[in-house]
């Protein structure tokens, strides 16, 4: 444990005099007193001390914008000038109020926003070559090009100011197409310095079509004109097209849970009564509870219900005459099966169940279909007749297919047969004049001895002995594999 001394040291307690008698010195101990930095908080300064002043400038409080001097020592002196805009040309001289520190010589600030646009001119040979129009005078076009310049192409002042003595009145139209008609020919037959894409897009630049621009204006004038009747009839037609697309957005929805529902079922469905009009299911609710008898959900059928043949009803003369009027062919299911989920057969389309030819000879058939100018994959009419023609021709296409490669494998083994009969027949020739040559040596030599006559006789038998059984194996051979041969065509045969 922590003694008093210790204690004492911690808290930076002065040591009192143990004797309890003793008289205290008179003054107060010297303390070094040192001033705590800004930005360091009295409980870490007396932690840290003053011996890490680094800290102090990283814990420095931010010294924020000195605010504005309100006071009066820092005024400004205004005067009142007058001035010229060099962007006109009259010499007016206004006044303005500007600080007194200001250049009296400056230049006008503001004349720097006058742009104006270019403004074409044409000569007389350029009128007379390329801008002559029926409608439109030299005179007046020069009228109207000055007012281009002077209103830097303002068109609504332009046609306001239009004053020219013509007898044809000229619409705001009027004027904007002469005068862009104009530009366009005088780019389009000066000399150009630059490439021809910057020509082109100057060129686009001056399009106008007046007649768009009278539809465009007729069509906002006729929306102007409305009146609150027509206005009214037009946002009950639009509520009506809104109510429109919802309803079809549900009936399509409806459709589709129809369809997988009915994609879906599990059973026969031995509830649901055929009415005599098309198109129509209709569940006998009210006869089954008046019998007493529970209804059974479709898709958990009871074992009394599944077991149940399904009862074949003859269709009705309206029901065979809608059908042939509107080309619904019926299917019906097999009567010796139960109402199960196989039995039941769902809508489709007949595109998708058209044939489809084996994987191991497709190629082959879709390059005899191609021949002819036929694609087994599509057709355009897909009706029931076309689709029992297309199967039946892949039917024949692809038996013609088979009976092509197996003609083609009995010549391969026709030719393979003839071949070795060939190779045994030379084999033979050879063997035999070698014979021949074999019985003049031993003749030759039999007049050496009797010794030597006996050995070359016995080399001769065995020697035709060996040929002899060199033959025998060879005709067995090839009367076992013409055998073969012909046994796995007639089994071919008999497949087709």
């Amino acid at each position: 444990m922590a003694s008093a001394a210790d204690v004492r040291s911690i808290l930076s307690i002065p040591e009192h005099n143990s004797t309890p008698g003793a008289p205290r010195t008179a003054g107060k101990p010297t303390v070094q007193s040192t001033r705590k930095p800004e930005g360091i908080s009295r409980e870490l300064y007396s932690l840290i001390g003053p011996s890490a002043p680094s800290l102090a400038a990283q814990l420095a409080k931010p010294r924020l914008k000195q605010k504005p001097n309100l006071s009066g020592s820092g005024k400004v002196k205004w005067e009142w000038r007058s001035f010229k805009n060099e962007a006109r040309s009259d010499s007016l001289e206004l006044g303005h109020w500007v600080k007194a520190s200001t250049d009296p010589s400056a230049e006008y600030p503001f004349a720097k926003y006058n742009v104006t646009g270019n403004v074409y001119t044409y000569s007389q040979d350029e009128y007379t070559q390329f801008l002559e129009d029926n409608e439109w005078s030299k005179e007046e076009t020069d009228y109207l090009f000055a007012l281009v310049q002077e209103y830097d192409a303002r068109w609504y002042i332009i046609h306001d100011r239009y004053d020219y003595p013509s007898t044809t009145a000229r619409m705001l139209e009027d004027l904007k197409d002469r005068y862009y008609s104009v530009c366009r020919k005088l780019v389009r037959n000066r000399p150009w310095a630059g490439d021809e894409a910057s020509k082109i897009q100057l060129i686009s630049s001056f399009q106008f079509d007046k007649e768009r621009e009278l539809t465009r204006k007729k069509y906002i004038m006729s929306l102007e004109n409305r009146t609150p009747e027509q206005l009214a009839e037009e946002e009950a037609l639009y509520i009506e097209i809104k109510r429109l697309e919802q309803n079809e957005r549900r009936f399509k929805k409806e459709r589709d849970e129809l369809l997988r529902t009915l994609a879906g079922i599990d059973s026969g469905l031995p509830d649901v009564v055929e009415d005599e009009s098309p198109l129509n299911l209709t569940i006998d609710v009210k006869k089954k509870r008046k019998a007493g008898i529970e209804l059974e959900s479709p898709s958990t059928p009871s074992i009394v219900s599944l077991g149940s043949p399904i009862v074949k009803r003859q269709p009705s003369i309206k029901n065979v005459h809608y059908d042939t009027v509107n080309c619904i062919i019926r299917t019906d299911l097999p009567t010796t099966t139960i109402a199960t989920k196989a039995a039941h057969q769902p809508a489709y389309l007949r595109s998708f169940k058209l044939p489809v030819p084996k994987a191991a000879i497709a190629p082959k058939i879709t390059q005899a279909l191609a021949e002819l100018g036929i694609s087994h994959s599509r057709l355009v009419m897909p009706t029931r007749e076309n689709c029992a023609q297309l199967e039946s021709l892949l039917e024949a296409t692809t038996a013609l297919v088979e009976t092509k490669r197996v003609v083609d494998k009995v010549e391969y083994d026709i030719r393979m047969l003839k071949q070795r009969l060939g190779m045994r027949e030379s084999q033979e020739a050879e063997a035999d004049g070698e014979a021949a040559n074999g019985d003049a040596m031993d003749v030759d030599e039999g007049a050496i001895g009797e010794d030597g006559r006996a050995q070359s006789v016995a080399s001769t038998r065995s020697a035709r002995s060996r040929r002899q059984s060199r033959r025998s194996m060879s005709i067995s051979s090839v009367d076992t594999t013409g055998t073969l041969s012909t046994r796995a065509i007639t089994k071919r045969q008999k497949r087709l």
